[in-house]
Order: structure tokens, then sequence, then C-alpha cells
């Protein structure tokens, strides 16, 4: 499993979610975490137990954002995971997703690279007084 360390050495565009929150079970317990952010191929959950982070074991999660939201289960193995006080932030890869999961983070990509390019014009009018356009 790799270590905290290599976390930001990642190839593929992450997006956080708000207000999401995933159930993640191994057959005998489901616990609750908060999703951090996801990928295409990945997801970090913050504040699980320690049991949670077995390397090598496959887990069931449940993702949902609230009422009005769909929930989407997958199937994943973690990656690497990392200490937080006396629970653990885990990053997982996903092995198995329903179709509309790739759409859902496709559009979730899509409106953090147009707010990070949003972002990015506002400071350049900040430093140099003049739009990019």
């Amino acid at each position: 499993m790799m270590d905290a360390a290599t976390i930001e050495k990642r190839r593929q565009g992450r997006t956080k979610l708000k207000g999401y929150i995933a159930d993640i079970a191994d057959g005998h317990f489901v616990y609750g975490g908060m999703v951090e952010d996801v990928s295409l191929e990945g997801l970090r959950l913050n504040d699980l137990p320690d049991k949670f982070a077995v390397q090598g074991k496959r887990y069931s999660v449940v993702v949902s954002g609230g009422p009005d939201s769909p929930c989407y289960k997958l199937k994943v193995s973690p990656r690497w995971r990392r200490k937080n006080g006396l629970l653990v932030d885990v990053g997982f890869n996903i092995a198995e997703a329903p179709p509309g999961w790739r759409t859902f983070i496709q559009k979730n990509l899509s409106k953090t690279a147009e707010q990070i390019m949003e972002e990015d014009d506002c400071l350049w009018e900040r430093r140099t007084g003049s739009s990019r356009d």
C-alpha cells in the first residue's frame, strides 16, 4: 500500500464532492465516511476505522449526496491510507462501478476545470488590470 507522500503524485484529475457521504461494508460491518474527492478510477474517504483499509481486501461502497441525488454502488480496494487521529483517510481504486458513475464524475471534473479557469482569469485581471481575451 502506498504511503501518504505518494498520494499527490496522481495522474488523473480529481474533484471534491461537497456533502457526499459513503457507506462502506466489508461483509460484516457497515460504516459511514465522508467522500473527500473522486476521479474516474478512485475515491478518497475520510474518517474510517482502520479495519476498512486492509490491503488486498475488496469493499462495497454506496456513495450518495442527499435525497435529490442518485446513489452509486461501487466495489473498491484500498490503495493508500493516512492516519487521522484514531481514524484513517483511505484512497481506494474503483474495481466496479455502474455506467452512470463515469458520467457523474466527468460532469464534476468539467465543473472543476471551469472553476479553475475562472479563478485563473480573475487572478490574471487583478495582477495585470486586463482580461486575457
